[in-house]
This record gives structure tokens, C-alpha cells and sequence, in this order.
């Protein structure tokens, strides 16, 4: 079994599993550019927003009866936040929460750098990783403010105070009211080899592929038996078989080794699809001939 060697940079090292550790991400320079399909996440408060916040606390909204959820479903990238305010002076802190095994206790990942706001809508550029499950949410402090807006059947979950990074806090729920705050998330479209297997006596190959999220993984190429593509519903390992076909496999067989260079292709769910090429040498053990038998 041939292993590939670590290159991973951190950045795309973050969605990594622990057995996913020794894979390399192919075509890394693809999935670490900017994308343009984006997730949003989150809701503004319908204009006007009126005032109604004016302390120092946290604010997070781990559900909603319909709507854009809260809750990233995808890792990723933040890349900007907004609220709309319904004055000026305010001051929010953008924050990354995460679960604990206790469901009122939520961990604080992550935070932007402190933004003062101004009337009306403000949306504000940040560069935050966030793993599937984590939750957006605020630190609010200063004047009044538009922290939350009216909507029967919800629950904003608040604790008082500013929890620091890596601190977890148990919250409290603040029926009937939903968070002003949106959020842009760009899907990871990283991927990594992690093994190609090969059997020498059928001349095929195994290519074994960590995909970062949800969406569609593609297999396709010149000398290949087929192309194939897979539909993964969360981030997880995917194994595809390998076949030559035509005048590679007449090669292969004929001369037992050739070489392919298939491309991979992810396309994640919400977000702009990557691509790389690889190389895979198949081997194909020839069987002996046992010699005639001369009977006289």
C-alpha cells in the first residue's frame, strides 16, 4: 500500500480526522482560493430594527422554527458578519460557539476583533475556520442596541458577562426573540489522498480520498475503465476502484505496469468545486505458462 506524504498546510489541516492525519490535499493551492458560492447563515432583523439591548453579554441561537439556521453544516471559512443596528455606538465582538457534552454549557472558539456600530445595516470582513456544528453568535456591550428582534416560538440562549476564548459558560434562554446577526460562509473544498492499494493480479488499483464536507466526489480520466462520481452526505472517507481500459490496458497488459492521471473532483454542497490531477501506476502480475508436455 502506497502512502502519500503530509503537505497539508494548516489551514486545510483543520478538517482533517485523526485517521485522516497522513493524507496529502491534492491540488491544495484549488481548494485554498477564494470561492464564490457561499452559505448564508443566519438573519437580520427586518427593518426598522428597534432598540432593546444595552448590557454586557453573550448572545447565541442554537435553533429556529424556520429560517437560515445559526449552526454551520458545512467546515468552512467565515467570511463576514452583519446586524443591523438601530442606532449608533454599540459595540459587538463576533464569537464561535461550539456544544459541550452539557447541553446548556457552550464553549467559545473563536471571536473577531471588537466592531462599534453604526445605524442601519453593518457588515463587517473577518477570516474565521469553523467545523461543522459550530454556532455564530455575539458579545454586545455599550448603548442600546438591536441584539435581537420579535419571533413567537424562539429562543435566544444569553449568559451575562464575555466568555474568552476557549472559556465555556452554561446560558439561559430569552423566549420569543431570534438574534439580529448573519453571517457568510464559504464551504472548505478540500480534499486529500490518503492510500492507493493496488492488486497485482487483476492490474487494478484503490484510491482511498477524505473529502472536507457534503457534496459530490468525481473520479474521471483518460485510460480509465469508467468515470465515477459519489454523493457524500457529511465529511468522511470515500474509496474509489481504478481500471484501465483500451490502449492502457493493452499497455498493461502486455508489459505488466502502466501509468494513469486521473483527476479528482469535489464539489461541495453550497460551494465551488476543486480539482487536481494524480498519478497511479496499476501492476499486473503475469502468469506463468507451464511448459508443453512432450509425450514420444
Amino acid at each position: 500500500m502506497k502512502r502519500w506524504p503530509v503537505t497539508a498546510n494548516r489551514s486545510h489541516a483543520r478538517w482533517l480526522t485523526a485517521a485522516a492525519a497522513a493524507a496529502v490535499l491534492i491540488g491544495a493551492s484549488i481548494a485554498a482560493r477564494p470561492a464564490d458560492a457561499a452559505v448564508t447563515l443566519g438573519q437580520l432583523a427586518p427593518p426598522p430594527a428597534t432598540a432593546g439591548c444595552s448590557s454586557t453579554v453573550d448572545y447565541l441561537q442554537p435553533s429556529i422554527t424556520g429560517g437560515n439556521l445559526y449552526i454551520a453544516r458545512q467546515a468552512g471559512t467565515i467570511t463576514s458578519w452583519s446586524t443591523r443596528s438601530a442606532g449608533a455606538g454599540a459595540t459587538y465582538v463576533f464569537k464561535i460557539f461550539r456544544r459541550t457534552s452539557d447541553p446548556d454549557v457552550f464553549q467559545v472558539i473563536a471571536r473577531a476583533p471588537l466592531h462599534t456600530l453604526t445605524s442601519g445595516v453593518n457588515t463587517v470582513p473577518v477570516n474565521m475556520a469553523v467545523r461543522s456544528g459550530d454556532m455564530i453568535g455575539i458579545n454586545e456591550s455599550g448603548g442600546l442596541n438591536s441584539c435581537t428582534f420579535s419571533q413567537p416560538g424562539d429562543a435566544v440562549l444569553t449568559r451575562g458577562g464575555n466568555l474568552s476564548d476557549g472559556a465555556a459558560g452554561s446560558f439561559a434562554p430569552q423566549n420569543d426573540v431570534r438574534l439580529n446577526l448573519s453571517a457568510v460562509l464559504v464551504p472548505s473544498n478540500g480534499f486529500g489522498v490518503a492510500a492507493i492499494t493496488r492488486d497485482k493480479k487483476q492490474g487494478t488499483a484503490t484510491v482511498t480520498v477524505h473529502v472536507s464536507n457534503p457534496g459530490v466526489i468525481a473520479l474521471s480520466g483518460k485510460g480509465l475503465k469508467k468515470n465515477v462520481s459519489k454523493t457524500v452526505a457529511v465529511a468522511r472517507t470515500v474509496v474509489f476502484d481504478i481500471a484501465s481500459a483500451g490502449v492502457k490496458k493493452r499497455k498493461l497488459e502486455k508489459t505488466g505496469k502502466v501509468r494513469l492521471k486521473p483527476a479528482l473532483t469535489f464539489s461541495p454542497t453550497g460551494g465551488d468545486p476543486a480539482s487536481a490531477p494524480f498519478t497511479v501506476k496499476l501492476l499486473l502480475r503475469k502468469r506463468m505458462t507451464p511448459p508443453s508436455v512432450q509425450t514420444h
